[in-house]
């Protein structure tokens, strides 16, 4: 789904302070969330951003700025220091961001957005000293993948617009300024490579030719800069001034900006104002300006209500300039959300930082708020696109519906309106062996494109929906979470702890169980130091408890991970690894059974905690008998745990080594409704009924945010023990309870299953008489029927049978065939009437 966030911060300054405004609605629609909050003074922040400048402004390199002023700089500074500065000033931004005034705002985003949705993410504010930290550094943007930060003026308002003209390309302005030591060339070749465009270049215009070209009577999509830019100060007299400088960024001054079109003509925004204004309300709705120091050319754009500006907020680097617009017109004419562009064009501007420090700084999008920012496709003209059966004209429905009879024409010299609305042949008459042939190549290219990944983000999450779905669950009554929060951690002896848990909390802690007899203890922390020398008894407990197990992580050398080595008092036997798996948009789906640790780990585990409780428990408690199957794997009384390949379900090509199973989540209100939780204060206190924890399995974990084991779920974010909770409960569940593992069929099962959903379709133009009234109507609603029945079946097979099936292809297959079977009897008709004399 697309949201839009919007955060206003409409007074104040970084020496005072800000009050702040949320909204967050989804695109296109009134807010639904607004909410106050606010951010405290940082007056340091302005000062760490003046002194990264300079060292980023000294670095020497060719920058697209004013040609006098590029290519002379003398003061290089190293790029350590850039790097150096950079870093403390994204260290001092977020802890700015996780600020107490400002937590408010943080949850409700946290509790609002899913990562799944595209978040288009409006900073609201006219202070320069804002809009130039790097929001991009938020750790927020880390959380939502598809989530970009944009900028915005306080005051905005929709302009008004002719209707366009149709007209089969996108109609670019390209102006290539004054070049002096800049590629100019490469800009022009990567703009040639956009599709379905008709590029007007002009190279070093004078002003009355830049003019004449932006009051264009058939305007103009996008206007697009290339060549030395700057921007500049204005006086109250609204004329330029200085130079802008860092020192200026504290007091909120106006901001212009100045173009170097030729080797002998600069021009300022307001000296183009009238035609730019005139440009807007013929169609311009993008302003890119690959050249430096940008922001005073999105001020006084936004001035103008253009609905998008793409500026570089700092000097860029020509190499860094071509890099970035290669790769922002590849993602946006692919379709890109335009903002989303930008963010996967700055984001792989990171591969060149060695070179460019902080080239990933420089990217800055200005948005018009009351407008919806514009795809590639939409910026197309009517023409290119499919036209609605409702909005044609008279004379193409003479034209374009062949199967009117030649008789019914005869006998009237116009259609009735009853003719036009409900034509008596709307259904294709192709003959069956054309139908089968459309039948098969659409099949066909679903399965290549849900063999590549095509389908895989909507097939997750309409799993998801179905498991959310599902009927109600109880928790498991056989675990008990001991939890530890902000508080508990705090209650504890400061000098004694290490961690979240104290040596002396955690003795009390397996002193207490042992009283109990529980069946099974899983300390779900990292302990990789022994117990200290005054706590004798602690290290022993850890040795010779034969019921406590600990946990260790793997390393990833892949993934840059070391790894954490187990208690070094607990044997090697009673550790299991902690490590979950991911789904590439950050989800935990999937449980890790076993695992083949790397040579160098300091975690040789090869079981996962959850498996290990889980087998302890069924071993001791039911005497289940646990062995490995004639082929190979694990069996755990008559259940064969049989693992998911690379392909299985809804995924493509998933990194799927070591054993893993789909983990099916008990359906609850909450993850964390797994089990009966008690505090750490609560357990210590001695309030807890022996008969509440005996022949139970004890999972021990942290859950304060301060121990950042948080990880997404289909039912929303959760911590680590919780997981682990889940994990256990499946296992046992599997084998006790009859509550199957999650199972997929085999790729060639669900091939045929897609094949069946796109024959529906078929069938469905086969069913409807062609004779009938209203026949479109009575198809869309066949359709729909056939669409909800499609996701009542998948919800019942996951439901009752535990079997994930495809859904997102396999809804797409029966519109799909329908569109490609109408597209083809309508172009083999008009290619009929177009050659045949007698029609």
């Amino acid at each position: 789904m697309d949201k839009r966030v919007t955060l206003k911060l409409n007074s104040g300054s970084l020496m005072t302070g800000f009050p702040v405004i949320l909204q967050i609605g989804n695109e296109g629609a009134p807010a639904t969330v607004e909410l106050s909050g606010s951010l405290p003074a940082a007056p340091h922040l302005q000062g760490l951003y003046q002194q990264w400048q300079a060292a980023y402004r000294n670095l020497g390199h060719t920058n697209r700025i004013e040609a006098s002023q590029s290519g002379y700089v003398t003061n290089v500074s190293l790029i350590g220091d850039c790097d150096s500065l950079s870093a403390l000033l994204t260290q001092s931004f977020n802890q700015w961001l996780q600020s107490a005034e400002f937590r408010i705002v943080q949850n409700k985003l946290l509790e609002r957005l899913d990562p799944a949705d595209n978040i288009r993410f409006i900073l609201q504010t006219d202070q320069e000293s804002v809009q130039r930290l790097p929001w991009h550094l938020w750790e927020m943007c880390d959380r939502y993948p598809n989530l970009e930060i944009t900028l915005s003026a306080p005051a905005y308002e929709t302009p008004t617009i002719v209707p366009p003209r149709q007209r089969s390309s996108v109609r670019i302005l390209a102006v290539l300024g004054h070049s002096q030591g800049l590629d100019i060339e490469t800009d022009k070749s990567l703009l040639n490579h956009l599709p379905n465009t008709r590029i007007t270049f002009l190279e070093g215009p004078d002003r009355q030719t830049l003019d004449e070209h932006l009051w264009h009577p058939e305007g103009w999509e996008i206007l697009f800069f290339a060549g030395h830019s700057t921007t500049q100060t204005t006086s109250s007299n609204n004329r330029p001034s200085d130079t802008y400088s860092p020192a200026n960024i504290a007091c909120h001054s106006g901001l212009t900006g100045k173009l170097y079109i030729s080797p002998t003509n600069s021009i300022t925004i307001e000296q183009l104002k009238n035609a730019l204004k005139k440009a807007v309300t013929r169609g311009l709705k993008i302003a890119l300006f690959n050249s430096c120091d940008g922001l005073g050319l999105a001020h006084a754009l936004a001035d103008l209500h253009i609905s998008q500006i793409l500026v570089m907020r700092e000097l860029v680097p020509d190499q860094v300039a071509h890099a970035f617009l290669k790769s922002f017109i590849e993602a946006f004419s692919r379709g890109e959300p335009l903002y989303l562009a930008v963010r996967e064009a700055r984001e792989k501007l990171q591969a060149i930082e060695d070179k460019f420090p902080c080239a990933a700084w420089l990217p800055t999008l200005y948005q018009n708020p009351a407008e919806i920012p514009p795809t590639w496709p939409s910026l197309l003209r009517p023409s290119l696109l499919p036209v609605p059966l409702s909005e044609l004209s008279l004379s193409e429905l003479s034209l374009s519906e062949p199967s009117l009879s030649r008789a019914h024409a005869s006998a009237s010299n116009s259609l009735s309106p009853r003719s036009i609305a409900e034509p008596s042949h709307a259904l294709p008459s192709l003959p069956l062996t054309s139908r089968l042939l459309i039948l098969t190549l659409t099949t066909a290219l679903l399965l290549v494109l849900r063999h590549i990944g095509f389908f895989q983000r909507w097939e997750l999450q309409s799993f998801d929906q179905l498991l959310r779905v599902r009927p109600t669950e109880q928790p498991d009554p056989r675990l008990v979470i001991i939890t530890i929060d902000e508080t508990d951690i705090q209650a504890q002896n400061p000098e004694d702890r290490r961690g979240s848990l104290s040596d002396s909390a955690l003795l009390q802690v397996i002193n207490r169980l042992q009283e109990s007899e529980p069946s099974t203890i899983g300390l779900d922390i990292y302990r990789d130091f022994p117990a200290r020398a005054d706590y004798p008894e602690l290290a022993a407990a850890l040795a010779e408890q034969k019921n406590l197990l600990a946990v260790c992580k793997s390393s990833d050398t892949e993934a840059g991970s070391e790894g954490i080595q187990p208690p070094p008092e607990v044997p090697n036997q009673r550790v299991g690894f902690s490590d979950f798996v991911k789904d590439p948009d950050n989800y935990v789906r999937r449980q890790l059974l076993t695992l083949t640790p790397e040579l160098s780990s300091p975690c040789i585990a090869e079981y996962g905690l959850a498996t290990l409780l889980a087998l302890n428990y069924l071993s001791k408690e039911e005497n289940v008998p646990i062995g490995i199957s004639p082929d190979g794997e694990l069996e755990i009384g008559e259940l064969t745990v049989r693992p998911i390949g690379n392909r299985a379900g809804g995924y493509s090509d998933i990194d799927a080594g070591g054993r893993q199973l789909l983990l099916n989540y008990r359906n609850l209100q909450s993850p964390e409704h797994i089990a009966n939780r008690i505090t750490l204060t609560e357990f210590l206190q001695g309030d807890i009924p022996t008969e509440a924890l005996r022949d139970r399995v004890i999972l021990i974990g942290t859950i304060a945010k301060s121990s950042g084991d948080s990880w997404l779920t289909p039912y929303g974010e959760t911590n680590g023990v919780f997981l682990q909770a889940h994990m256990t409960s499946q296992l046992i569940s599997a084998v006790l309870n009859d509550r199957p593992l999650l199972i997929t069929m085999p790729e060639w099962a669900d091939a045929l299953w897609i094949l069946l959903w796109a024959a529906v379709g078929s069938a469905l133009l086969l069913a409807i008489k062609t004779e009938s009234t209203h026949v479109l109507s009575k198809l869309a609603l066949s359709l729909m029927v056939c669409e909800l029945a499609l996701f009542g079946l998948c919800w019942l097979l996951l439901s009752k049978a535990n079997l994930w099936v495809p859904w997102s292809p396999a809804a797409i297959a029966p519109v799909a065939v329908v569109a490609a079977t109408l597209l083809a009897d309508r172009s083999s008709n008009r290619f009929s009437n177009r050659f045949n004399p007698s029609t």
